[in-house]
């Protein structure tokens, strides 16, 4: 296992796909997927009413954890981000994060032109933004050190 610069790790996290947010929900530990985005020192997502919004305004520490595991050659990374959760309303980050969004998963949803596309943006009503207090990351192993399994040492 070796650690990656903040650099691979925010090249990493703007790349991959989905990401795991980790909220304290009444007292007890929860995790769950969302779409994402890395804008400068935060990350963007949409969330629906809920367990996992209802966590973040009732707690606002979270841990974001993004990883890739290749099933053919055991190669692993592992992102965690340590941040402050908070609900943005103001028109200039929901307008971003909609913008940002739409242009990553553009395939994924389609045209962001569709409807479905903004339809899809309408039934996640609340933005909310996590600054990135701190940032790790891991890979498998490089060069000649020695490969782990994800969790492993």
């Amino acid at each position: 296992m070796d650690r990656i610069s903040e650099v691979e790790a925010r090249r990493f996290l703007s790349e991959a796909m989905v990401a795991h947010v980790g909220v304290l929900s009444q007292g007890d530990p929860y995790v769950s997927p969302v779409s994402y985005v890395l804008d400068d020192n935060r990350i963007l997502f949409r969330t629906k009413p809920g367990k996992r919004f209802e966590a973040v305004v009732a707690n606002p520490r979270v841990s974001i954890e993004v990883s890739r595991f290749d099933d053919a050659t055991g190669d692993w990374i592992s992102v965690i981000i340590q941040g402050r959760a908070v609900e943005r309303t103001d028109t200039a980050t929901t307008t971003r994060a909609v913008t940002l969004l739409l242009e990553k998963y553009d395939q994924a949803l389609g045209s962001p032109l569709s409807r479905d596309a903004f339809q899809a943006m309408a039934d996640f009503p609340h933005v909310v933004e996590v600054s990135i207090d701190d940032i790790s990351g891991m890979v498998s192993g490089r060069g000649i050190s020695f490969r782990t399994r994800p969790g492993r040492l």
